[in-house]
């Protein structure tokens, strides 16, 4: 089918506004945005983007597609394309933009740090977890660190979505000493926290669901 890839550009060298620029590429309902992307690049290879895996693992690739954060390798043509066959491509927003669709990831990365993403060991810990325990873990710990909460979802405070994920993951492990004391370092209202954890599921491109408040009125 064709699709014509309206992509914003911006150059900080040469221009003083972001523009939009058209690009009509050829290519399958059932191929993803990035491959689409991929037909634009070679079309012009000034155009700049994130990329690696193509598997929803690395999430590099976070952009925002027709207004929504999104991974361009994981959504695809089919689902994306609106009418009149156009598909908007954007940065990701709340991040400041580099180049083109190339935003700069370091403060996301430096916001984990509010966290201690890491797991301080409890001394009278044996490591072995119930099954059960590990299993409300796996959601939370899939994770990829695309940014994609991050410009989906509007929290308040000094504490990001992404790190949020991380630090709820960690203060319902039962091997951290500092467990439910997480919360209180993330000062985070707790209403806010099972606002933020209901609506994760339906922003992240990995559906993580996370056990926290459960049971809760």
């Amino acid at each position: 089918m064709r699709v014509t890839l309206k992509v914003s550009r911006f150059d900080p060298a040469k221009d003083r506004q972001p523009y939009l620029q058209e690009f009509v590429v050829e290519v399958g309902e059932k191929q993803t945005v990035l491959d689409a992307l991929l037909h634009a690049w070679e079309v012009d290879p000034t155009l700049s983007f994130r990329r690696s895996c193509r598997s929803a693992i690395c999430g590099s690739c976070a952009v925002s597609i027709n207004g929504r954060p999104a991974l361009a390798c994981q959504t695809l043509v089919g689902s994306a394309v609106a009418e009149g066959g156009v598909i908007t491509l954007e940065p990701l927003p709340h991040f400041r933009r580099l180049k083109d669709l190339v935003v700069d990831l370091e403060p996301f990365f430096a916001s984990l740090q509010a966290v201690l993403p890491w797991v301080v060991t409890r001394e009278d810990h044996d490591g072995l977890m119930d099954p059960e325990v590990a299993r409300k873990l796996e959601g939370p710990a899939t994770c990829i660190l695309c940014g994609v909460c991050d410009a989906a979802i509007e929290v308040a405070g000094e504490v990001k979505p992404a790190a949020l994920v991380k630090g709820l993951r960690l203060a319902l492990d039962p091997r951290d000493a500092l467990g439910a004391a997480r919360l209180q370092l993330m000062k985070v209202p707790p209403e806010i926290l099972r606002l933020f954890v209901r609506e994760l599921t339906q922003k992240c491109p990995k559906g993580i669901k996370i056990a926290f408040g459960e049971g809760e009125s």
